[in-house]
């Protein structure tokens, strides 16, 4: 799972649930944020199981009971090997990835039907930051990304990643939905600056996308929300207060594109 997700979803204005939509790899939140901490079976393979047995909706998807996204808000307290702390009054769910790349296979109803829930979820007042990892070719999760209010996609300030990005926008798939009035406007990047041979914002701004943020090249805060790692002074990570400047553009760009899309 992206780190910059689970460090925003922490420091989100609002309630939120994260959906860790990787289908390529496993959840690294479970081992990560985690810190393997939780025997918890919540998880994408759960949503596809309720998906097939009829029990799938936004009510079902938070509620304990159905156990299929983990409340970090209820969460005791393990002192040995603490997750990260959320601030206080907040309400964070994450639904971890696939435990196993085998139950990807046959995901496909799911992927059709979790736009239409995650917007009944968001209409209740939960916000909804889905991490899709690396996006293919004709992607079976185009529907997630079609309804989205926001794709921001993030890269490193490289040449290396300003090719690639150049190079995917290319083809059919994306272009598709880059091209034409309004099609591009609720797409961003963030980018992570690199420490060696980096580039300016502006190339990304001309050639790729609007840059939305940028994130420093911190690895040891950013370990604390890809790995647990602890932070015994928040105040002075580089990388949390990044993430928390970027906040108010990233929630004010999503508020707006869900009115040109309600409009």
């Amino acid at each position: 799972m992206s780190t910059a997700v689970l460090a925003a979803a922490v420091h989100w204005p609002r309630p939120v649930l994260v959906l860790e939509a990787d289908i390529a790899n496993v959840s690294s939140a479970m081992p990560g944020f985690f810190r393997a901490n939780l025997t918890s079976d919540a998880g994408m393979h759960k949503l596809a199981y309720a998906q097939t047995r009829g029990l799938l909706n936004a009510t079902n998807l938070i509620d304990p009971e159905f156990k299929l996204a983990i409340a970090v808000h209820e969460l005791p307290t393990v002192t040995d090997v603490p997750i990260p702390a959320l601030p206080d009054g907040h309400r964070m769910w994450v639904v971890p990835g696939f435990l196993g790349l085998q139950s990807v296979d046959g995901t496909q109803a799911l992927w059709r039907r979790l736009p239409g829930l995650l917007s009944t979820l968001s209409e209740s007042g939960i916000d909804v930051l889905v991490d899709l990892g690396r996006v293919g070719r004709d992607d079976v999760r185009s529907a997630i990304i079609d309804a989205a209010d926001q794709l921001v996609v993030m890269a490193n300030s490289t040449m290396v990643d300003l090719n690639r990005l150049h190079k995917r926008f290319q083809l059919p798939d994306m272009s598709v939905r880059t091209e034409g009035v309004g099609r591009a406007e609720r797409m961003s990047l963030i980018l992570v600056k690199s420490r060696h041979e980096p580039l300016a914002k502006r190339d990304f701004d001309k050639h790729i996308l609007p840059v939305l943020a940028e994130l420093p090249f911190d690895p040891d805060g950013a370990a604390v929300f890809s790995l647990g790692r602890q932070d015994p002074k928040p105040e002075r990570n580089e990388y949390r207060q990044a993430i928390r400047r970027s906040l108010p553009a990233l929630v004010n760009r999503s508020a707006q594109s869900a009115e040109r899309m309600v409009g």
